[in-house]
């Protein structure tokens, strides 16, 4: 009777506790926007009892009353709320202001909580981005992100960047060294398709990131090394930028218009001599050269280049609208941008229109969809080593005036048949490019239940670029004339799927796991026709010309992949991230086309364990370190032996055995190695300090190894050579000062890259990348560095023992020179910097506000093409010093060669013509020929931007309004003679970087903006 009794009171206080515990359920939505917020975390407070909210926000949890429920999401304020047994429980959550910035968009578009991150990533914002009005998004980044080199092609209307972190990671001249680009979670193209050949004589061509809108950006987040982009597999060998597009939020639709105008110039030019003119030796001639007598009084006096740069300018137009309900939202842009450059015949014209669309089926399933259509036109006049517009700019004399440049019947005007009038050249030697582009995204989100989701998406990248460049007769170049028409076409697909799980074990512990399997099919296509000897003058059609040599080439290309990562992490203090990811490209040999990379990262908040997460000096502190490996393909067509088919002759088409051949066990390259890093605020959060170093190893390099014409081939395609980089990175961001009233924030950030050459491959003492002149070469060798310059220097004292030792060997005849032996080269410098930086403050003070930023570059040396141009025709400022007697700094050997004896020179010689174009004596030594230290200071941004008062819009129909002016490359010190030395000869697809002077400028500009929300 007793045991009964015993059960019955049992059964009584459980059903009792039952109908204690309710389920209590509700809603979680943003209190900026009330948007609803899927996967906030509910728990109830002391109990491992949690679940996430669904994809419309609303969530179902078992509690009792007096329980209290926790709601936190990353990037908010947590909120509290007490069960009272009756009605439903909404909750609004705020953004937290001081964890904003530890969101991060990761590999795959993961959004992570940056305390939790084992590697090191930088994001940027719209602002970040807009606020320098660059129509490239690339050029916004400069002086902003520590490990990272951005370099512009030039001021050539629409010209091309170039982004490179962490150094060179391929031997191979032709080799891709930049990062993979992903837009909305699905990889899209960044190539820079060039138009000319390796020679230079070519075209400032833009780079295909560059047709982006930067307006729809939302968020800009760099991949640095392999931990952090090991799941987007071997095409993020080089790390990966990750974009997200802005999207339409629930609420009342709204309204943005922003215009704006630009003033750009040429920031620096070659300084000019004025005062001798025209002539030979001395001697009024006919002539190219500006060796002439004196220049008399009152005779004219022209500065080519002022004449020729002048100022250009960009109009820009954006409009954009969003909004939306809970379960459907939209955003749509369209931005129209007209640049004219600052030289004749250059103009860029983009025309972009965006549309993101989400819609909520229910509340487990969600549909996006993205559109974006881009149309960008350019005209540029043809640059390069040894023609080309800048080319005759330099070499024009002072006495002539270049803007007189034509005759009565049209033709061209010169003062010398050796050389083209540079406006001539530029009006009829140029290149003109139609890029027509969609790029598209389709997917969905699926959570069966609250600890699961899935994700797919398939992508679309399709562009095609129609190409004219045309050259009128009578020019140098082509004296009966040319044109060549190209169709490049372009087209990739993407296919992502992803299953993620995440699960609280309890209160401590928590995980996720994520699975995920991805396809790549890109395929590509060139048809061009040259044409040669015009009929008629001035027609430009392709069908005006007797000769006609066709040529057309097409690859495609199959990746495929599955990956995994495995996250587990302890009471917000101990974090451990593992993936893996397997591969399979259609570009290897099958059997080796097959290739697994894995990685691991482990971060430690120390602060938490020793109760330092409310110090008010020190408040949070991370160690980090990761492992990985990446591997990275080749291109199509690179095993085994190739044929190719040859023009037709006398009405007989063919086949020939291609040139190169590939080896057949070709394996993918590796790029392999540790990061250190940790992570520290002080006074709360106001202050916080980065810092990283990396070591990574890239091995298996593919690479063309030059092989005996003996054997039928000129190239043999193989794995070989191994190449180490070191890293350093600071990053420093502070709040220097913040009221109601007034906030000033600053950043600062430094690295430095050095790269090693550890091995090369077997027979191949040394790669050379692209020498443009017999100059300087930038060459790799065994025990050296990529970007190494090898040149001929003045011959110098080499003894630590003697007086003398550093100073200038003078020769019997009383000038230094180089060794006369120009087989043998001697190791100059490096084309890369020591280190680069960045600062920059941003003030507010009520309604306006004043940024700036500057960046940094310590050494680095670059080769100006041109500069030898300057001096021996006698245009260079460098050649106003004539006809005078001098005696050179140096010493004499008045002993033997192997037993030298050094005296101080005496020797008087006179400086002449002649000096400057004798090879030894001037023309070839490093000294003079146009290498030089690429150091500088630049002034990168400033902006001022007045947002009118609520007061004044209270009564109209315009929510905000900001007035702006923003100047970019305002000012820059640099030791270096000649244009600016950031811009690239050879284009931003190439890797023979520190070639300059033979493009269009870089410029400096001047915005005006106006920017309306309504």
């Amino acid at each position: 009777m007793k045991n009964s009794l015993l059960l019955v009171f049992l059964l009584l206080f459980c059903a009792m506790q039952s109908l204690a515990q309710n389920t209590v359920s509700g809603r979680v939505t943003s209190a900026e926007d009330n948007t609803p917020l899927p996967g906030v975390t509910v728990k109830v407070k002391g109990t491992t009892t949690g679940v996430q909210t669904s994809v419309d926000g609303t969530y179902t949890i078992k509690a009792s009353q007096g329980q209290v429920l926790v709601f936190s999401f990353v990037g908010t304020q947590p909120v509290e709320q007490t069960v009272t047994g009756s009605g439903p429980i909404n909750v609004k959550l705020k953004a937290d202001t001081k964890s904003l910035n530890e969101v991060i968009v990761t590999a795959l578009g993961i959004k992570q909580n940056r305390r939790g991150l084992g590697y090191q990533a930088q994001q940027l914002n719209a602002a970040d981005i807009a606020e320098s009005n660059q129509t490239n998004p690339l050029n916004a980044l400069k002086g902003k992100l520590a490990g990272v080199q951005i370099t512009s092609d030039g001021g050539a209307a629409g010209s091309g960047t170039r982004i490179q972190i962490r150094g060179i990671n391929s031997l191979s001249p032709s080799a891709n060294n930049q990062p993979l680009f992903v837009i909305d979670g699905i990889p899209v193209s960044n190539n820079t398709d060039q138009f000319g050949g390796a020679s230079g004589d070519g075209f400032q061509n833009s780079n295909r990131f560059s047709d982006i809108n930067p307006d729809d950006i939302e968020t800009m987040t760099v991949l640095k090394g392999p931990a952090a982009s090991a799941l987007y597999g071997l095409r993020a060998g080089n790390g990966a930028i990750v974009i997200t597009t802005k999207s339409g939020k629930a609420g009342k639709t709204s309204f943005n218009y922003k215009t704006s105008f630009s003033f750009d110039d040429v920031t620096r030019t070659p300084p000019i001599q004025t005062t001798y003119g025209n002539g030979n030796l001395g001697a009024n001639a006919i002539t190219l050269n500006t060796w002439g007598p004196p220049i008399a009084p009152g005779t004219p006096v022209y500065n080519p280049y002022d004449l020729f740069f002048k100022t250009g300018h960009m109009l820009q137009n954006a409009f954009t609208t969003s909004g939306g309900t809970d379960k459907i939202s939209y955003y749509t842009s369209f931005d129209n941008a007209h640049q004219k450059g600052v030289v004749p015949n250059s103009t860029y014209d983009k025309n972009s229109f965006r549309i993101n669309t989400s819609l909520r089926a229910s509340d487990k399933l969600k549909f996006d969809a993205t559109a974006n259509y881009i149309n960008a036109n350019s005209t540029n006049p043809r640059t390069g080593v040894s023609s080309g517009a800048i080319y005759y700019l330099m070499k024009h004399t002072n006495t002539v005036d270049p803007s007189d440049y034509l005759n009565a019947d049209g033709t061209q005007k010169v003062y010398n048949a050796s050389i083209d009038n540079p406006f001539y050249f530029a009006q009829n030697a140029y290149l003109k490019t139609n890029v027509n582009r969609i790029i598209g995204t389709l997917g969905f989100d699926f959570t069966p239940t609250n600890w699961l989701d899935i994700n797919y998406k398939v992508g679309v990248d399709h562009y095609t670029d129609f190409r004219q460049a045309y050259i009128e007769k009578g020019l140098i170049i082509s004296r009966l004339g040319s044109m060549d028409e190209q169709r490049l076409g372009y087209n990739e697909i993407n296919s992502n799927f992803i299953a993620k799980a995440t699960k609280q074990f309890n209160s401590k512990w928590s995980g996720s796991l994520l699975v995920g399997q991805a396809f790549t099919n890109i395929k590509s296509s060139s048809l061009s026709t040259n044409a040669s000897q015009a009929i008629v003058d001035k027609f430009i059609s392709i069908n005006n010309y007797s000769v006609y040599a066709p040529t057309g080439s097409s690859s495609k290309r199959n990746i495929f992949g599955v990956f995994g990562e495995a996250n587990l992490s302890y009471n917000r203090t101990l974090y451990l991230d593992v993936t893996g990811r397997n591969d399979w490209s259609s570009t290897l040999p099958e059997s080796n086309r097959s290739f697994f990379y894995p990685s691991a990262s482990l971060s430690y908040v120390f602060t938490e364990t020793l109760g330092m997460q409310n110090n008010p000096i020190f408040n949070f502190g991370k160690l980090r370190v990761s492992y990985a490996a990446v591997g990275k393909d080749t291109d199509p067509y690179q095993i085994g032996l190739y044929y190719q088919t040859v023009q037709a002759f006398n009405g007989v088409s063919g086949i020939r055995q291609a040139t190169t051949i590939g080896d057949s066990n070709l394996l993918p390259e590796r790029n392999a190695g540790p990061e250190f890093g940790g992570e520290f605020h002080f006074l709360n959060d106001r202050i916080t300090l980065d810092a990283n170093y990396a070591i990574t190893y890239s091995t298996n390099q593919i690479v063309p190894v030059p092989t005996s014409l003996a054997s039928g081939f000129d190239t043999y395609v193989t794995n070989s050579g191994k190449i180490r980089n070191n890293s350093i990175e600071l990053l420093l961001s502070a709040t220097v000062f913040n009221n109601d009233k007034f906030k000033w924030t600053a950043n600062a950030n430094w690295s430095s890259t050095k790269g090693s050459v550890l091995t090369m491959p077997p027979g191949v003492s040394e790669i050379a990348f692209q020498p443009a002149t017999p100059w300087v070469k930038e060459i790799i060798k065994t025990g050296g560095r990529p970007g190494d310059w090898y040149g001929w220097p003045y011959q110098r004292v080499s003894d630590p023992n003697s007086p003398y030792n550093g100073q200038l060997i003078i020769g019997s005849d009383g000038f230094p020179s180089v060794n006369q032996n120009l087989a043998v080269n001697y190791l100059v410098g490096n084309a890369f910097p020591d280190w680069v930086g960045g600062i920059g403050s941003t003030f507010s003070y009520k309604n306006f506000t004043l940024s700036f930023q500057f960046n940094f570059r310590k050494g680095g040396d670059v080769f100006d093409i041109s500069r030898y141009q300057r001096y021996i025709t006698g245009i260079g400022a460098e050649t106003q010093f004539r006809n005078a007697a001098v005696v050179y700094k140096g010493v004499v050997n008045t002993g033997t060669a192997a037993a030298p004896v050094y005296a101080p020179n005496t020797q008087t010689v006179n400086i002449t013509q002649s000096l400057f174009s004798n090879l030894y004596e001037y023309e070839v030594a490093t000294e003079n020929n146009g290498f030089q230290d690429a150091s500088w200071i630049r002034l990168q941004n400033v902006g001022l931007s007045y947002s009118l008062p609520k007061s004044i819009l209270s009564r109209t129909f315009i929510k905000s309004a900001t007035l702006s002016v923003t100047g970019n490359n305002l000012w820059v010190s640099t030791p270096f003679i000649g244009f600016d030395p950031e811009s690239s000869t050879y284009g931003a697809a190439s890797n023979a970087v520190g070639y300059v002077g033979t493009g269009i400028p870089a410029t400096r500009s001047i915005f005006m903006a106006l920017n309306v929300n309504f």
